[in-house]
């Protein structure tokens, strides 16, 4: 049996990858960000999206919000979809376009990790910015790279200090600035 209070999600790798002390700020002070209006309007064009990706070229069947839970990592999440059937590829869907989405890609590839441990073999993981494609090779080198970076997360969010991180221009438009002990 597991319980929420214990499992990472992608979204605590996803933050960890932006800035390691959201996911500790989360973990520890039980902060979250507060729903923004871009994220309700993101949101609900992803609804449309998801409904587009049947028009896109992937393998079907096409499955939409995809509960994956992996017991050896600790790690849950709800994959936006996930295509094909003995090869699968991972779609996350963000609303709106952006110049810098590394930690989105982060994210994508944390479901991908995710679908490889429950579903079996994940090739592809493609991440829809906007109107944009962008896709890569799940690779064993990806995969490697995401459990280090899992184990990263998970060894920062129960530590009892938060992670050392250096201030940036982030900071500035950052929700999580005021509790974060850097600032």
């Amino acid at each position: 049996m597991w319980s929420w209070s214990n499992v990472l999600t992608p979204w605590d790798v996803k933050q960890y990858a932006y800035c390691p002390v959201i996911p500790w700020i989360a973990w520890n002070y039980g902060f979250r960000e507060p729903e923004t209006y871009s994220m309700v309007r993101g949101r609900e064009e992803r609804r449309q999206r998801l409904l587009k990706l049947q028009e896109m070229d992937f393998t079907p069947p096409i499955r939409i919000d995809v509960q994956l839970y992996s017991q050896r990592f600790k790690l849950a999440g709800v994959a936006d979809a996930i295509t094909g059937g003995r090869r699968h590829t991972v779609v996350e869907v963000k609303a709106f376009k952006r110049k810098k989405y590394n930690h989105f890609r982060v994210q994508l590839m944390v479901y991908a990790l995710l679908s490889e441990e429950v579903l079996g073999p994940t090739i592809r993981a493609a991440l829809i910015l906007g109107s944009r494609l962008k896709l890569w090779d799940v690779t064993l080198e990806a995969l490697m790279e995401t459990k280090r970076l899992v184990l990263k997360t998970r060894a920062a969010v129960e530590s009892e200090r938060p992670p050392r991180t250096q201030l940036s221009g982030k900071c500035l438009s950052c929700w999580y600035r005021r509790f974060c002990p850097y600032h």
